[in-house]
């Protein structure tokens, strides 16, 4: 018995030298090619746009013109294309307009914006939570100017006649809940 105990253990060793250690042991092996495909970005876009006449405090037309203390409106209206399947907007924000003439009136008006709407839909600025675009969203920004009550008397019979105001939108990536 303990010689074929000795045969079984030089069998097995002889096995595992020749699988493990010697590499004489061979398995097929074959490749195959598989062809990729194409993916595209997608893109946001804000087409220009145009803003309406200045608003009284929320109200009515300026008609005799503001002082210190008003806070005028208008609504720029804008196209914003998104395409991609998780796009959304992070945020709204208007920049500094430029005027067409610079003068201590467009010095001291105070430009901003608080609210919009896209697709009809009213919207806080800034956004808290993503907003789904889609790929022709309209966009109607609400801009303000305040006209500081403390101004100087340099600003009166002085004319702020806006040019543009840069709206700009930042893309949000959002995953729908399955």
């Amino acid at each position: 018995m303990e010689r074929l105990t000795k045969a079984a253990l030089a069998t097995v060793g002889a096995a595992a030298l020749l699988v493990g250690g010697a590499g004489t042991l061979a398995f097929w092996t074959d490749d195959g090619l598989s062809t990729g495909t194409d993916v595209t970005a997608g893109s946001l876009a804000v087409t220009d746009g145009v803003c309406g006449e200045w608003t009284l405090d929320g109200g009515g037309a300026v008609t005799d013109g503001i002082v210190p203390g008003d806070t005028i409106t208008t609504n720029c209206s804008l196209t914003v294309a998104g395409v991609g399947d998780h796009i959304a907007l992070s945020d709204i924000t208007v920049s500094a307009p430029t005027w067409a003439a610079d003068n201590a009136l467009t010095a001291v008006l105070d430009v901003g914006t608080d609210s919009a709407t896209l697709d009809g839909a009213e919207l806080t600025l800034p956004l808290t939570e993503p907003v789904p675009v889609a790929a022709a969203s309209p966009l109607v920004v609400t801009v303000s100017a305040e006209f500081p009550a403390d101004s100087a008397n340099d600003t009166q019979g002085l004319i702020a006649a806006l040019e543009d105001v840069t709206v700009q939108v930042t893309q949000a990536h959002v995953v729908p809940a399955p």
